[in-house]
């Protein structure tokens, strides 16, 4: 009887009755069989006639003391796993490349950094390191450690790295944020082999997506293609966000539609790339049309949809879906959440029930669901409840800048000069300073970056020119702003504004992208900070004037600026990101 074969489909009570056949024979002990015997019962789970068998064994190999830890392993008893592991050392068993790489793995389901650490000792020692059986999950280990620096150095011990290592790498890098690590792996990988880990091509995707480089994203995706290594849903909702959080709403929703049967974060991924685009309507469509597929949401659907409802204005719906996560889906509502609904009622001027669930929600409230609060009280101008957020959100970060200059705007904005003053002074004392507004572009596959009143780029002179132009051609479309209001309450751009507004990043983006494309070409722009009204109303008429259509990327959201209009419908546009030194410009005057 093949007592392997049984331990294979895993027939415990044929196991049991062959093991009654073994002890009837009087064919144990033996070494083999007894080790079999053992393994059967750890693979089939019955750990307690595993161990049995185990201690009435008088040899056993290091393939019985492996076989028993992995039974731990799969029974997710991974502390008994290593305590078994550490009486083999104890014992003096002659340990392999399985029983290292199988003790590591038990190391990474326990985050345990200081056995790994001890463990990894021991294989150096041996030398056994190099070999790709060991160093693989050595190196898995100190990826899922957080410890990149040791997992870059298992990696360049091991002699003959396979798929599997080299996805771990790649994985490591993509999930620590060292994209130009991770692309660059992805490249010498290409050259050295041809790439055939689904895995892997996953990883690349998620890279792209967090930078947003379309370009490199669409060649990786057509290598994939042709290798067939795309891997169904994990890798297909990877595609998805890339292509909409880099500007391609169209190929994302291309991508979905190719979805055989699409599951919980393939349709969350869409659903979230229409609402980040501003496609509201199309967001909650796609929402009540999951729901109408037997797809269960999950929470960061949920922020999707919030995030939809907070785009439009769509109060009492936002309302309604909140409180559907519990009643209806089983789905305890997170901070997250409750900082979505906030900003929902501050965007919309609700302010006093924005107030009212950031003081009644079952959270501590955070940076962010003050910030959200402050932010609508200076769209909104409610200077009372935003003394309140001010307070409360420089309590919990009192270097937080972007509170500073909301609250200072929003000061000045009313004409309460000595408040706001002495917010530009304790500014001025801790040195803090907004951050640096910054723009970017691809043309021809090269990456433009610019900053305000940026002037280190090769074509700055004709850039500048032709920001001149466009100015001329938007004179009579000014917006006023928290910069243009004199002491009388008038709105006039004075001539150091005008110079100002002149500089900004997206602007420099704009009009270097409109001499550096073809003319039928979309522009999209990217940026770290959200654009002010001013630039905002800039790039609607550009739209309009040059008949090209605007993609720009800030913060929060897309914007997609179309013959003179937004698809945000300008929809609580505030000022919170201008620029202070534009912000105080009455102040010095």
């Amino acid at each position: 009887m093949d007592i392997e074969g049984i331990t294979e489909i895993s027939r415990l009570e044929l196991g049991k009755q062959v093991h009654s056949v073994v002890i009837k024979n009087r064919l144990t002990p033996d070494a083999y069989i007894d080790t079999a015997l053992a393994n059967m019962y750890a693979t089939c789970e019955c750990l307690d006639s595993s161990v049995a068998v185990f201690d009435g064994m008088s040899e056993k190999t290091v393939v019985t003391w492996t076989g028993l830890m992995v039974g731990y392993t799969q029974a997710e008893q991974h502390k008994e796993a290593l305590a078994l592991f550490v009486r083999m050392k104890e014992e003096n068993i002659q340990l392999d490349e399985y029983a290292y790489s199988t003790v590591l793995k038990v190391c990474s389901f326990l985050n345990d950094y200081d056995a790994g650490r001890q463990i990894h000792g021991c294989i150096f020692k041996y030398g056994i390191d190099s070999d790709v059986s060991v160093g693989t999950p050595l190196l898995d280990f100190y990826v899922k450690c957080g410890k990149l620096d040791d997992a870059c150095f298992a990696f360049k011990r091991i002699y003959h790295p396979n798929d599997v290592t080299w996805s771990s790498i790649i994985s490591g890098y993509s999930q620590y944020g060292k994209f130009e690590e991770c692309i660059e792996s992805f490249k010498n990988l290409r050259c050295e082999a041809d790439v055939s880990n689904p895995f892997i091509y996953t990883s690349i995707f998620k890279v792209c997506s967090a930078l947003a480089d379309l370009n490199l994203g669409m060649q990786v995706h057509a290598d994939a293609i042709k290798r067939c290594s795309i891997s169904e849903l994990y890798g297909e909702s990877a595609l998805i966000t890339m292509y909409s959080r880099s500007g391609r709403l169209d190929d994302a929703r291309n991508v979905f539609d190719s979805v055989d049967d699409p599951d919980t974060v393939a349709w969350t991924a869409i659903i979230c790339g229409c609402s980040y685009h501003g496609h509201a309507s199309e967001a909650l469509y796609l929402f009540g049309k999951m729901r109408s597929c037997g797809v269960r949401p999950n929470s960061v659907t949920f922020i999707g949809v919030l995030t939809a409802c907070s785009h439009s204005g769509l109060v009492f719906e936002a309302r309604q879906y909140l409180d559907s996560m519990r009643s209806e889906f089983g789905i305890d509502p997170t901070i997250d959440h409750y900082n979505c609904m906030i900003d929902i009622y501050s965007r919309a001027g609700n302010l006093e029930d924005a107030l009212e669930l950031v003081t009644s929600m079952p959270f501590e409230p955070n940076v962010a669901s003050w910030k959200s609060l402050l932010g609508g009280c200076w769209s909104h101008r409610n200077v009372e409840i935003g003394k309140i957020a001010s307070s409360s959100l420089l309590q919990l970060d009192p270097e937080d800048t972007a509170g500073c200059v909301l609250m200072f705007n929003l000061y000045a904005s009313e004409g309460i000069w000595e408040e706001s003053a002495q917010i530009r002074k304790k500014m001025n004392e801790k040195n803090l300073k907004k951050d640096v507004n910054c723009s970017w572009l691809t043309i021809k596959g090269k990456v433009h970056r610019f900053t305000v009143g940026d002037r280190h780029h090769p074509q700055t002179e004709e850039i500048y020119s032709k920001l001149e132009q466009l100015n001329s051609s938007c004179l009579h479309h000014n917006r006023s702003t928290l910069a243009d209001l004199n002491c009388d309450g008038s709105y006039p751009l004075s001539e150091q504004r005008k110079e100002q507004l002149l500089d900004h990043s997206e602007r420099l983006a704009i009009a270097f992208s409109l001499i550096s494309s073809p003319r039928n070409s979309p522009i999209l722009i990217f940026k770290n900070l959200c654009a002010c009204p001013d630039c905002h109303d800039f790039s609607k008429q550009v739209s309009k004037i040059t008949e090209r259509e605007i993609v720009i990327r800030d913060s929060s959201r897309f914007h997609h600026f179309k013959d003179g209009q937004c698809s945000c419908n300008d929809y609580c546009q505030s000022n919170s990101d201008s620029d202070l030194e534009s912000a105080n410009v009455h102040l010095t005057e």
